[in-house]
């Protein structure tokens, strides 16, 4: 039988429901924030100067992209389930599940265990001082956790709704040539990450992830980065979770691709530690030449077994 795929738009669930009203709800206190920071306001800081360091053009310039980073992902949450969803373009999913996966991945997997770690180790949850106060980060960070939970909710359903016969079979590995360059960039970026979870960025690794909740935010991006690696070189075994395989696949490629340069442009301070610029530069290409590898390959296998299905009668 051939597949076969309705015009119609599916009814939007009450989960999908619950979660566009979590995004909005999530993300209001760091859009208030914000557009205070952008006037000039010391709203949230430990010292009355504070509004006028947040008049910088680095800060100006930061605060101006991630409110728009805020307000694009909640439109992208809205208009996926709107009933002419299937007409976005298949590139504009991507580019903007890819942000979404990338940037919060690690915050909603690692930031939840980390807290609950450090209150148990250290009975208190510290953070290091960055002029803000500690219910800014609060608001903030649960805010990221829930919007990203949010946007795996819709944005898992709609690949589903769309692409969900393209994801019966677990990811290929790809040529060597690929398997290599997403080894030479991946590896090194997802060992670091570890080293720096375990032990400390110290004044190599990212600063300011210093507590045992920021640790496990880069544990959580070492782990995606490993196993985005290793799903696709093992994929003969993952014959009974294809979509799980895709999951971590796609998600850990993202991270990869993404946390290098989040990284270099959130350093605290504005310092930022050459050995976080130099796997950078290696993790951001190689992670994307690999995903993306990864995916053509899965499409060019794909392609005669979809011309057969369509050949059989229906």
């Amino acid at each position: 039988m051939a597949n076969t795929r309705t015009s119609a738009p599916a009814p939007v669930s009450s989960l999908q429901r619950a979660a566009i009203v979590t995004a909005i709800v999530a993300v209001l206190p760091y859009v208030i924030f914000k557009i205070l920071w952008l006037s000039g306001s010391s709203f949230g800081s430990t010292t009355a100067s504070g509004g006028e360091g947040m008049l910088t053009p680095r800060f100006l310039i930061g605060n101006t992209i991630t409110l728009a980073m805020m307000v694009t992902g909640v439109a992208f949450v809205v208009a996926l389930t709107r009933p002419w969803a299937r007409r976005i373009p298949a590139p504009v999913v991507f580019v903007l599940g890819a942000g979404a996966a990338g940037l919060l991945g690690p915050i909603l997997l690692g930031l939840p265990p980390g807290i609950l770690i450090q209150a148990l180790i250290d009975g208190e949850l510290r953070l290091p001082d960055s002029g803000m106060h500690p219910w800014v980060f609060g608001l903030v960070y649960s805010g990221f956790c829930a919007l990203g939970a949010a946007m795996a909710i819709v944005v898992g359903a709609y690949v589903i709704r769309r692409w969900g016969d393209l994801l019966d079979t677990p990811p290929p590995a790809p040529s060597l040539i690929m398997t290599v360059c997403g080894v030479l960039g991946v590896l090194p970026f997802s060992c670091a990450m570890a080293v720096w979870a375990i032990a400390g960025p110290g004044s190599t690794g990212p600063q300011g992830m210093e507590q045992p909740a920021q640790r496990m935010v880069l544990a959580a991006t070492a782990l995606l980065g490993f196993l985005s690696l290793l799903c696709p070189l093992l994929s003969r075994h993952l014959g009974r979770w294809p979509r799980a395989a895709w999951l971590v696949t796609w998600t850990g490629c993202c991270v990869v691709a993404l946390q290098g340069p989040t990284q270099i442009l959130l350093a605290q301070g504005g310092e930022v530690a050459p050995v976080v610029t130099g796997i950078a530069v290696l993790a951001t290409p190689g992670a994307s030449l690999y995903g993306i590898a990864v995916l053509r390959t899965h499409l060019r296998r794909q392609s005669p077994l979809r011309r057969d299905d369509a050949k059989q009668p229906t």
